[in-house]
C-alpha cells in the first residue's frame, strides 16, 4: 500500500469521524412540544418525590390561581414545573434540527370569575434562556435583546368562556387573545390553550402560537454550521398554577 493511499483513507476516516461528531453534537434531541397530559403526569412524580401537601380542591374554580414557582425543577428532560419557550426549525451544514428554548422564570396569575377567564398576566425571564444545545443560549438572549428587554409579557384582552367541566376535571381547550411582548415589540396573538384542574387543588395550563420573527423586531442568529432558520416558529408555554 502506497504513501497515497494511506494518506488517502487516513483522510477518510477522519471525515467519517468528523460527520458522526457533528451528527453528534447537533442531532435533534429537542423536547417534546407541551402537553396538558405530559404535564400532569410530570406534576404527579415532582408531588410524590418533594412529598409536598396539598389542600385539595372544593369544587369551585373562581378567584386567583397564581402560578407556581416552587414545584418541580424545571429542565429539558423532565419538562417539569413552570416553563415557556419557544421552537423553530434549523437547516444545518449536517441536517435538520428542531431548536427549543425555555425559560423556568415564569411568574404571574389567572383570574376566573363566573366560569370566565377574566384576567391573565404572565411574565417570563429571558436572560434564563437555556436550550437543548447551550451554544444558542447567548445568541438566543443577544437575538431578543435579552439585556435591554429582560421581560416577555402575556397579558389577556379579551375574556374567555370557560367550559362547565372544568370544575370536574375535565380537560377544557380555549383560545386566549391578548398582547404578546417580546424584544420590547407587542403584537396582538391568540393562544391555543388547554387547561385541566386536579383534585389536589393544582390546575395545569399549556399554550402555543405560531409566530413570525420579524413581528417582533426579531432576526434570527447565523452561524457557520446553521445553513437556514425558518421565519416563523412556535411559543409555548406550561404553567403549574394554584389557586390564591
Amino acid at each position: 500500500m502506497n504513501k497515497k493511499t494511506l494518506i488517502g483513507g487516513a483522510l477518510a476516516v477522519v471525515a467519517i469521524l468528523g460527520i458522526a461528531v457533528w451528527w453528534f453534537v447537533f442531532k435533534d434531541d429537542a423536547p417534546k412540544a407541551v402537553s396538558v397530559d405530559d404535564a400532569n403526569a410530570q406534576l404527579d412524580a415532582d408531588l410524590a418525590a418533594d412529598d409536598a401537601a396539598v389542600a385539595g380542591f372544593d369544587g369551585d374554580i373562581n378567584g386567583i390561581w397564581v402560578i407556581d414557582d416552587e414545584i418541580g425543577t424545571f429542565d429539558f428532560e423532565t419538562a417539569s414545573g413552570s416553563f415557556a419557550g419557544f421552537r423553530v426549525d434549523e437547516e444545518l451544514t449536517v441536517g435538520a434540527v428542531t431548536a427549543v428554548g425555555r425559560s423556568g422564570g415564569v411568574t404571574g396569575s389567572l383570574t376566573i370569575d363566573g366560569n370566565t377567564l377574566t384576567a391573565a398576566q404572565i411574565a417570563v425571564d429571558m436572560n434564563t434562556i437555556v436550550s437543548n444545545d447551550s451554544r444558542r443560549e447567548r445568541a438566543i438572549r443577544n437575538t431578543i435583546d435579552a439585556t435591554n428587554h429582560p421581560t416577555g409579557t402575556f397579558t389577556l384582552t379579551q375574556p374567555v368562556e370557560l367550559a362547565a367541566g372544568l370544575a370536574d376535571g375535565d380537560q377544557v381547550a380555549v383560545d386566549a387573545v391578548g398582547d404578546l411582548t417580546i424584544n420590547g415589540t407587542t403584537n396582538e396573538v391568540t393562544f391555543a390553550i388547554t387547561a385541566l384542574i386536579r383534585d389536589d387543588g393544582f390546575g395545569v395550563v399549556t399554550g402555543s402560537v405560531d409566530v413570525v420573527w420579524q413581528d417582533f423586531n426579531i432576526t434570527p442568529p447565523s452561524a457557520p454550521v446553521v445553513v437556514s432558520i425558518a421565519d416563523e416558529g412556535i411559543l409555548e408555554f406550561q404553567l403549574v398554577v394554584a389557586k390564591g
